[in-house]
C-alpha cells in the first residue's frame, strides 16, 4: 500500500505535505500555549466577541503577548475575528475541543520535549553520550503528571475490572501491587473501588511517590502504602505476595525491562495475575503506517523514553513502539503465560494478561 501511494505522489504534492506538517506543529506549540494560559477556557466563558484587551484582562495577561497568540490562532482558523472592529470570538463547538483536557493534554507533550533537543541531537552523534538522565526532564515529568489523570479513562478499575479472572480476585481481599505508580492516581481509585484489597504502589521517583501519599491521605484511603523502590530490586520478603501486578506504559520506559519482569515473576503469586498496559504497536515500522498515533509514539520514544533508558549502563532503550512481537518474547523468556492481549476502548493500548508457566 505504501509503494503504490508513493508511486502516485509527485514532488509538489509531497512539499505541500511537509508544508502543511510543519505549519501544523507551529500551531500546536501556539495551542499549548492557549491550554497551559487558561485561554481557550477564558474565551469559552466570554462566550461572545471580545477585543484582545478585554481577553487578556480575563484571563489575566498581558495584552501585547495575548494579541500575537490571537494572531496564531486566527491565521491557524481556530479562533474566528471581526476585521471591523477587532474582536474574537471562539465557536462553542470548537470550544467543546480545546477545552477538552483528553483532547488538549498532547500538545503540551511538544514543548516539554523540545526542553532537552539539544541533548538529543548529542546523544546521536556516534561520540556523544548514550543517553540523557531523567533529572533534565523537568517539564516533561510535570506533563506526565498531569497526564496521568487524563488516561482517556484508562483507569486501572476500568481495565482490570474487564479481565474476569483479576475482577473476582479484586472483588475479594487480594494482595495488589502497581509497578510505577507515579502520583498514585491511578491506584487510589482502584483502592477506593476495590477497598477489600491491600494495595502498595511503587516509582524510584521520591516527588512522585510524596505526590501519591498526600493523595491516599486526602482520600482517607487505609488500604494502600507508596514505596519509593527499584522495581528490578524489590524485597526479598515480598517473594510470592501478590495475586495481582499491574502497570501502565511502564516496561518499555524502564532501562531493565527484563529485570523489572523476572521480578514481577518473583513476587506474583503462583496463581496470580501480571497485566501489563503499553501502547499498542508492532515492533517493526511499516506494520506501525497505519496507526494514526505512530508518529507521535516515535517521537516521544526519541526524545523521552529511549534516552532515558539508554542513560543507564546496560540500558535497553527499548522504546515506546517495541511492539506486540517483542513484548511476547521478553514474557516468554521470563516464563509468564500471555494468555490475551486486547485493546483498550480508545484502540490506543494494548493489554497483555499473563500467567506464571509452572512447571510440571
Amino acid at each position: 500500500m505504501a509503494t503504490n501511494e508513493n508511486e502516485l505522489e509527485s514532488n509538489e504534492s509531497f512539499e505541500q505535505r511537509i508544508f502543511n506538517t510543519v505549519q501544523s506543529g507551529f500551531l500546536t506549540v501556539c495551542l499549548s500555549v492557549g491550554r497551559a494560559t487558561g485561554l481557550f477556557n477564558t474565551m469559552a466563558k466570554l462566550g461572545e466577541p471580545r477585543s484582545s484587551h478585554d481577553i487578556a484582562q480575563s484571563a489575566g495577561l498581558k495584552e501585547r503577548y495575548v494579541r500575537e497568540w490571537l494572531g496564531a490562532m486566527v491565521t491557524g482558523r481556530i479562533i474566528d475575528v471581526n476585521p471591523t472592529n477587532d474582536t474574537y470570538y471562539l465557536q462553542p463547538h470548537r470550544a467543546e475541543t480545546l477545552c477538552n483536557p483528553s483532547t488538549m493534554i498532547f500538545s503540551e507533550a511538544i514543548p516539554a520535549l523540545c526542553e532537552v533537543y539539544s541533548d538529543i541531537l548529542e546523544c546521536m552523534k556516534t561520540d556523544g553520550p548514550r543517553g540523557v538522565s531523567y533529572s533534565k526532564y523537568n517539564l516533561f515529568q510535570q506533563w506526565l503528571e498531569t497526564k496521568e489523570e487524563l488516561r482517556l479513562g484508562l483507569l486501572p478499575s476500568k481495565y482490570l475490572s474487564n479481565i474476569l479472572e483479576v475482577k473476582t480476585l479484586l472483588e475479594s481481599s487480594a494482595m495488589v501491587c502497581e509497578i510505577g505508580c507515579a502520583g498514585g492516581f491511578g491506584l487510589c481509585q482502584l483502592a477506593r473501588d476495590y477497598p477489600t484489597c491491600t494495595y502498595h504502589g511503587l516509582d524510584i521517583s521520591k516527588p512522585f511517590i510524596d505526590n501519591a501519599k498526600m493523595r491516599a491521605s486526602s482520600m482517607n484511603l487505609q488500604n494502600v502504602t507508596f514505596h519509593v523502590s527499584d522495581a528490578t530490586k524489590m524485597s526479598d520478603a515480598w517473594t510470592g505476595k501478590y495475586d495481582v501486578v499491574y502497570c501502565f506504559d511502564v516496561v518499555h520506559d524502564v532501562p531493565r525491562a527484563d529485570l523489572i519482569l523476572q521480578e514481577i515473576h518473583r513476587v506474583l503469586k503462583d496463581d496470580g495475575y501480571f497485566v501489563m498496559v503499553e501502547n499498542k504497536s508492532y515492533t517493526k515500522h511499516a506494520d506501525n503506517i497505519p496507526l494514526p498515533m505512530a508518529p507521535a509514539l516515535y517521537t516521544v520514544s526519541l526524545f523521552a523514553c529511549m534516552p532515558t533508558s539508554l542513560y543507564y549502563d546496560g540500558g535497553l532503550g527499548l522504546g515506546a513502539a517495541w511492539g506486540v512481537e517483542k513484548a511476547k518474547e521478553m514474557l516468554n523468556e521470563v516464563e509468564f503465560d500471555c494468555f490475551s492481549i486486547t485493546d483498550t476502548a480508545n484502540k490506543m493500548y494494548s493489554v497483555y494478561t499473563c500467567k506464571k508457566k509452572l512447571s510440571k
